[in-house]
């Protein structure tokens, strides 16, 4: 096996350690947070615009498409009306 696969194994072989110690930690992680948000007695209100403020890849894509769509609809020659 070459130096290079070799590498190229142990970084596919940590990704995965990585993947699963991250899913172990997410769970941990929310549960801290449901209760301390809990404790503190926070109400949907108190993050509002706060969780939806990031915009995802998707909904770049979505606006994107739609833009284009509607930029094709406006230069199409528009048909006489008799």
């Amino acid at each position: 096996m070459s130096r290079v696969a070799e590498l190229q194994a142990r970084i596919k072989e940590a990704q995965a350690e990585l993947d699963d110690a991250k899913l172990s930690e997410r769970a941990d992680a929310l549960k801290r947070i449901k209760e301390e948000i809990k404790f503190y007695e926070f109400k949907a209100t108190d993050f509002k615009g706060l969780l939806k403020s990031r915009v995802t890849q998707k909904q770049v894509d979505e606006f994107l498409a739609k833009k284009a769509t509607d930029a094709k609809k406006a230069a199409a020659p528009k048909k006489p009306v008799k």
